[in-house]
């Protein structure tokens, strides 16, 4: 049986436990929490409860969850791991580079592995976008739009913190970013650019945009806002032979249009009344196209579960490594030094 410690259970804590309930092999014995609301949700939940992490970490866990506002994040995953147990931590990993260096560096000395939760590599919305990618159903991609934006203009609870590590470039971005990232895992961001601001939320960022330039000569570029009330598709694909659009996080919405393999010119316009705002942005003939359906994925709402706790059974490596980490959090740094600068920061990542 692998025994399971959560640290910080509010919802994302109790979200874990809701996953790792799911398995017969595993059982969350026990949570760490300085709120004394969120002690008694975990002994309702059926777990022992300890106010302080020397409590915590007395107990003989084979992994524990991290949970907690991101400024904790290195500070119990080095516990956790010094303590012998394997690390699951929320995104981001850590509040910066170093920091993460040293986590990497205790996970090294102790043998424990130490991932983050980037459970959105498995979202049906990305997966769709990989495969038509990754088969060239749209041709060379030359940039790919990947937005969130919410229309409350809040960031809720502690993530409107600074002190916290709150934001939406530590929230929503580190997602997108890591999404970008994988899907080039062999190529080099040489670019990063960067405009960051607080809009409604003062003290954090509630809107960023971050264009990131891969060696490869693709564009990927991340938009996060709170407040927009108009929609924009989530992902926005170009190719040199079609366009791929998806308005959701569910892939259930949206479509492809591809220029048909025979047609290599367009450009006559004779005979045609309406020809839009001029002969160069004039609408093709429908003959012209062929629309093709977002194509279908399967569920893998557990797959990262599945992986972590194989992991920890010794019978297989965390999807999400410490290399892929380091990267993703490089990216956070230069992005946030691009915007305080205001200038295009040339990277090697």
């Amino acid at each position: 049986m692998i025994k399971v410690g959560i640290i910080g259970f509010g919802y994302m804590g109790q979200f874990h436990l809701n996953k790792m309930k799911q398995f017969d092999d595993v059982k969350a014995v026990c949570a760490f929490d300085n709120d004394e609301s969120k002690l008694k949700d975990a002994k309702d939940a059926g777990l022992e409860a300890y106010d302080t992490l020397e409590k915590f970490i007395e107990q003989e866990l084979d992994l524990v969850i991290i949970a907690t506002p991101n400024q904790w994040h290195a500070q119990y995953a080095i516990a956790c791991m010094q303590s012998g147990s394997h690390v699951l931590c929320e995104k981001p990993a850590t509040m910066s580079v170093k920091e993460l260096d040293e986590v990497i560096a205790c996970s090294e000395e102790t043998g424990k592995f130490f991932t983050v939760h980037q459970q959105r590599r498995f979202d049906s919305d990305y997966r769709a976008i990989c495969e038509v990618i990754n088969k060239g159903t749209i041709g060379n991609v030359t940039t790919i739009e990947s937005r969130v934006l919410g229309e409350r203009g809040v960031c809720f609870g502690w993530r409107a913190e600074p002190e916290y590590g709150g934001g939406m470039l530590y929230d929503w971005g580190v997602h997108l970013i890591d999404q970008i990232l994988m899907l080039y895992p062999g190529e080099q961001v040489v670019s990063v650019n960067a405009r960051i601001l607080s809009i409604l939320t003062p003290k954090v960022d509630d809107f960023f945009e971050i264009t990131m330039m891969l060696s490869n000569g693709v564009c990927g570029k991340v938009i996060v806002g709170t407040f927009a009330l108009q929609k924009l598709p989530r992902w926005f694909v170009f190719g040199d032979r079609g366009t791929m659009k998806l308005d959701n996080l569910c892939s259930t919405e949206g479509g492809i249009a591809r220029i048909k393999g025979d047609v290599e010119g367009f450009d006559s316009v004779v005979g045609q009344k309406v020809i839009g705002p001029s002969r160069t942005m004039a609408p093709l003939k429908p003959e012209y196209l062929e629309t093709i359906a977002v194509p279908e994925q399967e569920n893998m709402d557990m797959e990262f579960w599945n992986n972590i706790v194989a992991a920890v059974k010794g019978e297989a490596v965390p999807y999400v490594t410490t290399e892929q980490i380091r990267r993703q959090m490089l990216i956070v740094e230069k992005a946030f030094e691009a915007s305080k600068t205001n200038q295009t920061i040339k990277t090697s990542i």
